[in-house]
């Protein structure tokens, strides 16, 4: 028992001492040691830009605010292509005209969108000018403009010159900051220094326990039966988790996701806050009634302001977290505990894109999901209860209310309805027809609402769906590569994956037969294994359905070209159908969980990513910076107003719901101008451009008298000319 004992100690002593050496050696300071950060400004999402112009250089002056190590400078570039034989050349130099630096990038190696470094290796002395030099030959590339007040973190203040004349903005250009510093090996090995700890614990108890015992109670701990029963569920919170971090910090704290739908949804859902209806805009003055899309996106956006207390543009976001919440919890509903794999449909590049978008995609796919699920168990049954009916009609009014688009769930119905009418025919089968009546009565009484609903818009607006969406004059080759392209990027966004570069170089015509090849495989495993009536036939039917409705009305109406948001919706319900049809090829099988487990670990580690990047911090957030801005751009307009020639933000529409935006013609008079903008007490508009109408000779006396009475009273320093225009 003693030299039991005495080996035990001594075992635990070899332990503790080859720790203490491995701590010695990681905590021993590497030579020559360098730390290199990378620092970038913040630029805007919007296209905007500082072009470079052949021959031409463009010139930054750069006044070091501190002494720091210079180990390259990133750039930011676009209007490039791969076939772009032109080069870029990036130069540096001091104020006594030494060259520090002086790289040339052939521009075909350059990613377009993508920062990238130029490499350099120089030291900038506090409170003296550098001067970077950008010279494009054979090539016109653009920089990105920045933010206001995006260059604070860069170590040196930063004028851009063109011609010699200021641009006014800074540029995409980052810097890389190297330091001489003391750096151990435990800092180079990333969490050696635990593992070692870990590894010392673990032999100590082996010594004192038995390592046999220790792998025996280990073993005993019921792991397995814990993730069988929780560990669906438990994914799915995990899931819900990551996607509400990511757009919150993406779409929110990172950076502003508006298209100019988007601007339509969130003002119209302002308006509804303010309990004008559909008056879109109404808090300018007007009685324009909401028609280009749906009401359903702006009133859940509006519900979600009424109970949070929030900004528009962040309810949309909370409001896309209870929708990605509304989308999983259907799938546990529907799946048990196989919806954690059903889940992963839901990281889609193309489905988190549309969630970090301020757009009705996210609602419209719930109420399909739904739809499809619901449609398929009255299918399925021999005799459906009544409250499946009524709710597939709710979830058909539902879709519709959300996109236009959506009354074509109708249409699907109608081709089962006709499916069972001819399988009455042939077996007499009364379930058969009660359920043939049930759906032609759902069908009825939904799409007669939704009719209503386009006749309510005709009636009000003028036009059912607000606009005119008839056939202009469209490039047909681009828009048929267009949707090859969109086809081929759809495959591919089902596995995170962008287009393999090989496959991005193909001409279009050889990219068709790649998008027939994968879909003819896709088809034949339906037809290999997907059953009539069951829950996957609806979905894949469904899908397919709106795929080539969708398309076919593309073809004779006018929109924007095919891309992701249009197919995503029918993505979705077909990857949930192929998964259905896969499953039972896959689960049990050998490797199974293994892969659950390594896609909850994936899950984990982007969220901890998030925060490690400070994706969650608040202080400078991208929202409150342009708001900011916006706030600053308006600064001088009175509520009420209507602005002419408007050049500020479109994005910030919602921000400002009381203006509008108009226009002069040369054929306008004071009167006529009144009367158009009935609704605003003031009409504002930047002086330089009414120097420009008054210059140009070609407006109304009426007009050009009323600008150049204003003109004399504008006070110095002030942007906007503001005119009274109606009274009360």
């Amino acid at each position: 028992m003693i030299r039991q004992r005495i080996r035990k100690a001594v075992s635990i002593g070899g332990i503790l001492c080859l720790l203490g050496a491995a701590m010695l050696i990681l905590n021993h300071t590497a030579q020559n040691g360098r730390r290199t950060a990378e620092v970038l400004p913040q630029i805007v999402d919007q296209p905007v830009y500082v072009t470079c112009e052949e021959g031409e250089p463009l010139e930054v002056s750069l006044k070091a605010k501190e002494d720091v190590g210079v180990g390259g400078f990133w750039l930011l570039l676009v209007n490039l292509s791969e076939e772009s034989s032109g080069t870029v050349r990036v130069a540096v130099t001091d104020k006594g005209s030494n060259l520090l630096m002086n790289q040339v990038i052939p521009a075909q190696t350059i990613t377009p969108g993508e920062w990238f470094l130029v490499s350099a290796d120089f030291r900038m002395v506090q409170g003296e000018e550098y001067l970077l030099s950008v010279l494009a030959d054979g090539s016109q590339p653009y920089f990105m403009q920045t933010l206001e007040g995006g260059l604070e973190e860069l170590p040196f203040e930063e004028q851009v010159s063109k011609k010699g004349e200021p641009v006014g903005c800074g540029i995409s250009l980052g810097v890389n900051l190297v330091e001489d510093t003391a750096v151990t090996y435990g800092e180079i090995l990333y969490y050696s220094r635990q593992m070692c700890i870990l590894a010392a614990v673990l032999g100590i108890l082996g010594v004192l326990f038995g390592f046999e015992r220790l792998w025996n109670a280990w073993k005993r701990i019921p792991f397995s039966a814990f993730f069988r029963r929780y560990g669906s569920d438990l994914f799915l919170l995990l899931l819900f988790g990551a996607l509400c971090v990511s757009i919150y910090s993406r779409a929110y704290v990172k950076g502003i996701y508006i298209s100019s739908d988007s601007a339509g949804y969130l003002r119209e859902a302002v308006n509804l806050a303010g309990g004008n209806g559909f008056a879109y805009d109404r808090m300018a003055g007007y009685d324009s009634w909401f028609a280009n899309w749906p009401i359903g996106y702006p009133a859940m956006i509006a519900l979600v302001m009424a109970v949070t207390k929030t900004n528009a543009y962040l309810a949309s976001k909370i409001l896309t977290m209870l929708l990605v919440g509304g989308i999983l919890l259907l799938l546990r509903l529907c799946f048990k505990k196989d919806a954690w794999i059903y889940s992963l449909c839901l990281t889609n590049i193309g489905f988190l894109n549309l969630a970090y978008y301020t757009w009705s995609e996210i609602p419209f796919m719930l109420f399909m999901l739904g739809f499809a699920l619901v449609l398929a168990r009255i299918l399925k049954e021999e005799e459906s209860r009544a409250k499946w009916y009524v709710l597939l009609g709710v979830l058909g009014l539902g879709c519709f209310l959300t996109r236009y688009f959506g009354i074509y769930v109708w249409m699907v119905t109608g081709g089962y309805i006709l499916y069972l009418l001819v399988a009455y025919r042939k077996n007499r089968d009364k379930g058969v027809i009660k359920k043939a009546a049930g759906l032609t009565l759902t069908a009825f009484i939904s799409g007669s609402l939704s009719m209503g609903y386009l006749l309510m818009n005709k009636v009000m607006n003028g036009m059912a769906s607000g606009v005119s969406r008839t056939m202009w004059w469209d490039d047909y080759e681009k828009l048929t590569n267009d949707l090859i392209e969109s086809l081929l990027t759809e495959f591919f966004n089902i596995f995170s994956l962008q287009i393999p570069n090989l496959m991005e170089e193909f001409p279009f015509h050889i990219k068709l037969f790649v998008l027939v090849g994968l879909y003819a495989g896709l088809l034949w495993l339906v037809i290999r294994n997907c059953k009539h009536l069951t829950r996957e036939s609806v979905l894949l039917t469904m899908a397919a359905a709106y795929y080539v409705i969708f398309i076919g009305i593309r073809y004779v109406s006018s929109m924007d070209t095919f891309y992701f948001r249009f197919f995503e919706p029918a993505s979705f319900l077909f990857c949930i159908g192929i998964l259905g049809l896969l499953l039972p090829y896959i689960k049990g099988k050998k490797g199974f969980h293994f892969f659950a487990g390594a896609v909850s670990v994936l899950v984990i580690l982007a969220v901890w990513s998030v925060f490690e990047n400070g994706g969650m911090e608040q202080s400078g957030g991208y929202y409150s910076q342009v708001t900011e801005q916006w706030k600053n751009a308006y600064k001088e307009i009175p509520e009420r107003s209507v602005v002419i020639f408007n050049d500020i933000d479109f994005r910030s529409s919602y921000y400002r719901p009381d203006v509008v935006e108009g226009t002069i013609t040369p054929e306008d008079t004071l009167e006529r101008v009144k009367e158009t903008y009935y609704g605003s007490r003031y009409l504002c508009i930047r002086a330089e451009f009414v120097e420009v109408m008054l210059e140009s000779g070609e407006y109304d006396d009426s007009i050009s008298g009323w600008l150049k009475e204003g003109m004399e009273k504008l006070e110095k320093g002030e942007d906007f000319l503001v005119l009274p225009l109606n009274e009360d």
